[in-house]
């Protein structure tokens, strides 16, 4: 993926069928159902189907949902770019209108990748593209390292 003229894919970048196998692993993506539909210079899509757990007050999607969606989606992003992340440190969620029922679909692009933190803008949108969320995350550029054995007692 470039952006403003840099090209910011490393050695390390993931490609959809990548990034949709390290969604499968983690609990929490799988359980969303989100796909990874393209990765191009334009950004990182996902599409998640809608699940009847979504469901917030009547008639709306739960806005820990739509977060959960941008922070993935931010994820994914720099997963394309740089294979990964380390955790977000700030996000910021806007909700412009309810919807249920429905297939998201998010789109999310780097504003910037940095050697100590990175930022990832994205939206949501119902399958008629009509704006549903938008929001920017925050990573720490590099995550923490980890003894294999301390991984594997983790999961």
């Amino acid at each position: 993926m470039t952006r403003s003229g840099s090209d910011h894919r490393d050695d390390h970048s993931a490609n959809v069928e990548a990034m949709n196998g390290h969604n499968a692993a983690i609990p929490f993506n799988a359980w969303l159902g989100a796909e990874v539909i393209s990765a191009t210079d334009e950004g990182v899509r996902l599409r998640v189907p809608w699940r009847v757990e979504f469901g917030g007050a009547p008639g709306m999607t739960h806005g820990g949902i739509l977060a959960g969606i941008i922070d993935l989606s931010a994820y994914m992003a720099l997963m394309a770019a740089r294979g990964g992340a380390g955790p977000t440190i700030d996000m910021r969620v806007d909700y412009h209108r309810s919807m249920v029922n429905g297939a998201m679909f998010s789109l999310a692009r780097l504003l910037r990748v940095g050697s100590t933190i990175s930022t990832v803008e994205v939206i949501v949108q119902d399958a008629e593209e009509r704006l549903i969320a938008s929001g920017r995350c925050v990573f720490l550029s590099q995550g923490r390292k980890r003894p294999p054995e301390a991984i594997a007692t983790e999961t």
